[in-house]
């Protein structure tokens, strides 16, 4: 299995690899196997004396003890861009995948295990209850795809969830994408359940919501949810010009 999941991510001895949480060091293994070299970073140094092992077996594997939402990945991004590898824990997936994304100028790709309700919001389409503003993100700069499912009894220790691997590459010609416009998307989703209208007076007066639903050609009914993701960044640039007009 742990082969499989490397042999999905394309990996080969031109490939930098950044693996996120080593654990036991079985996943860190299979990657050692077929990447040029490896990153592996565990935030939870028990395990320094197993992995220290692992890191004397593999002359293409360097260990960083410490937590990766801290860490930039220029520092392993040298020559060329990384790929990203790793079992996220469920409670810090939208940070670890925020971070990816807004560093992604220096990463190709990424393959994460996730809670498989996580994987699905990351790669659900436009009118889904699944759906919603980390979904529109990660589709409009990425492309995203479930490439296993995978059931508890795999881990160890297995989770109460079942869980999914998925991959993100990153879109060459959205890279001019900034955290501005991922912040527009996010607010946009405030109010999902309700009519987009809602969640855009937070932030803007009536006056240009109106002109926006006009030159849209949005229904007074329209729903965050219901917008494809490069629709957005349309929207994004009329709201900046209707500001422009009316200071």
């Amino acid at each position: 299995m742990l082969r499989k999941l490397v042999a999905l991510a394309d990996i080969t001895r031109d490939d930098v690899v950044v693996e996120i949480g080593a654990g036991h060091g079985d996943l860190t293994r299979a990657i050692c196997e077929r990447a040029g070299f490896v990153h592996s970073i565990e935030i939870d140094r028990s395990f320094r004396d197993r992995l220290a092992s692992l890191d004397h077996e593999h002359d293409n594997l360097m260990m960083h003890f410490g937590d990766f939402l801290q860490m930039p990945l220029s520092r392993f991004a040298k020559d060329k861009k990384i790929k990203v590898m790793g079992n996220i824990p469920y409670g810090i997936t939208g940070p670890i995948l925020f971070k990816i994304i807004e560093e992604r100028t220096l990463v190709h790709s990424a393959y994460l295990t996730t809670q498989k309700e996580i994987g699905q919001r990351v790669t659900s389409a436009s009118h889904s209850r699944s759906y919603g503003a980390l979904s529109a993100i990660c589709r409009l700069i990425a492309d995203v795809k479930i490439l296993m499912y995978l059931k508890p009894g795999i881990f160890i220790p297995p989770p109460k969830v079942d869980s999914v691997y998925f991959s993100m590459v990153f879109k060459e010609d959205t890279l001019t994408i900034e955290r501005r416009h991922i912040e527009f998307i996010k607010h946009c989703f405030e109010n999902k359940r309700k009519y987009l209208r809602h969640a855009l007076l937070k932030y803007y007066d009536e006056e240009l919501v109106t002109a926006l639903y006009d030159v849209m050609g949005f229904a007074s009914s329209i729903r965050a949810e219901e917008i494809e993701p490069e629709t957005y960044m349309g929207m994004f640039d009329i709201v900046g010009k209707l500001n422009e007009q009316e200071g």
